[in-house]
């Protein structure tokens, strides 16, 4: 228990102080090994090499190169309107465009952060010279992105099914429900502010022209599928997969959109920066998580968990709550990598099938994203939308609520969740 706290205190002293979260996570590292007597620089060398050097974390940098040609190329605008032309006529339909649309970058990206960013952009002008609060325009398009990490590809499943040691192709399929569960939980909330503040219908659009944008965004509709696809039927791994996704998103880009080679350039250096990022966080973390293995932590809390309860209902409680906390104050990627190692044993003790597990940490986790004082998804979309962070904070509780209400049924009703896990074998 020493270990844990020792740890917890200086991690969150080094967040308070505003360092980045990679150097905070190798800074109580290095006080947790003085304090075993075990700070060996070449063991510090070694545990950040071999936390980086995985093929499974390979798939990282592809994703997010793919997200970034395509967001540069313009090619949102077309998602945009294939979900106008689907769903606009509704009543409240700009705010069903914005959830839809959310559902199908996230089949691109797998990133909330990215989703805010390229959608936030079109979306919330869109939505507030139509007729919409802001606050609520903003609100929605930062829930909407939440979806983004869990509809595959997800880049927080990869990272979780590295540390587990299970099948992504799995992870990916048990993302799709709770996706899903998402989107009609949100679309739900819309309809009901639709109708209170008596937002307006789309305008109509014929068929002529839905079939014209239909054809037009088949190349970025169909780049899920060839994802999801080319796993499953085992044609190539999530990190040749990720490879094929960027190639994809390339040729795509540069032919038929007409995309810059300047702007090529800036995609492959941003996709380096935000990989840069990720693996530094990975690197620290795995000699974080090396000491709290060695010094037995998971069996310790696993043990005192058991000596408070044994019901599976009330640990699962815990657990959610334990991590709707922790992702108030740690992002998504580094809470991962601290919490799995420490968690994930306890999970499986009690009898939690490990693709389920991941399912629940890492819909948990999201809603991390939207919540402050962390809330990287708040921030980005406060400074798209110029607004407040405050008001935006209190306009997406509603939201919240709605989404923890789809965690619950993550959580509880595991046949739902490993539906589509099950199939695949």
């Amino acid at each position: 228990m020493e270990t844990i706290l020792l740890f917890l205190g200086s991690l969150f002293f080094t967040i308070i102080i505003g360092l980045p979260i990679g150097f905070c996570l190798g800074i109580s590292g290095l006080i947790l090994m003085i304090s075993s007597g075990n700070l060996d620089s070449m063991i510090v060398a070694r545990r950040i090499i071999s936390g980086i050097d995985s093929f499974i974390l390979m798939a990282i940098p592809f994703f997010m190169l793919s997200g970034e040609i395509m967001n540069r190329a313009g090619i949102v605008r077309d998602l945009i309107k294939v979900t106008d032309a689907l769903v606009g006529r509704l009543k409240g339909g700009l705010g069903y465009v914005n959830i839809l649309a959310s559902m199908l970058f996230a089949g691109v990206t797998g990133s909330a952060v990215a989703d805010t960013s390229a959608l936030g952009i079109l979306e919330i002008p869109m939505m507030t010279e139509a007729g919409y609060q802001k606050n609520y325009a903003c609100a929605l398009t930062s829930a909407s992105s939440v979806m983004g990490p869990i509809i595959p590809p997800s880049i927080p499943m990869i990272i979780y099914g590295m540390i587990a040691g299970v099948s992504i192709a799995k992870l990916f399929l048990a993302g799709i429900i709770p996706g899903l569960l998402i989107a009609i939980s949100l679309s739900v909330l819309n309809f009901y502010y639709a109708k209170k503040y008596n937002y307006p219908k789309g305008k109509k659009i014929s068929i002529k022209n839905i079939i014209k944008l239909f054809i037009k965004a088949i190349p970025i509709l169909v780049l899920p599928l060839i994802i999801l696809g080319g796993i499953l039927s085992g044609i190539f791994t999530p990190t040749e997969a990720a490879s094929v996704a960027a190639f994809y998103a390339f040729i795509v880009a540069v032919f038929l959109y007409k995309m810059k080679m300047i702007d090529v350039y800036w995609s492959f250096i941003q996709a380096a920066k935000n990989t840069a990022i990720v693996m530094l966080i990975c690197g620290s973390a795995s000699i974080v998580t090396w000491l709290l293995t060695i010094s037995m932590v998971p069996q310790s809390i696993a043990n005192y968990v058991f000596e408070l309860s044994s019901s599976k209902i009330l640990i699962l409680l815990g657990i959610n709550i334990f991590l709707l906390v922790v992702g108030c104050v740690i992002d998504l990627v580094p809470a991962l990598l601290i919490l799995v190692p420490i968690m994930a044993p306890l999970a499986f003790k009690i009898g939690i099938d490990p693709i389920h597990f991941g399912a629940i940490v890492v819909c948990n986790l999201c809603l991390g994203l939207i919540t402050p004082p962390v809330g990287t998804v708040l921030y980005v979309c406060s400074s798209i939308g110029k607004i407040k962070l405050f008001n935006l904070a209190r306009a997406i509780v509603p939201m919240i609520l709605s989404i923890l209400v789809t965690l619950f049924i993550v959580t509880y009703c595991p046949k739902l969740i490993m539906f589509f896990p099950n199939l695949y074998r």
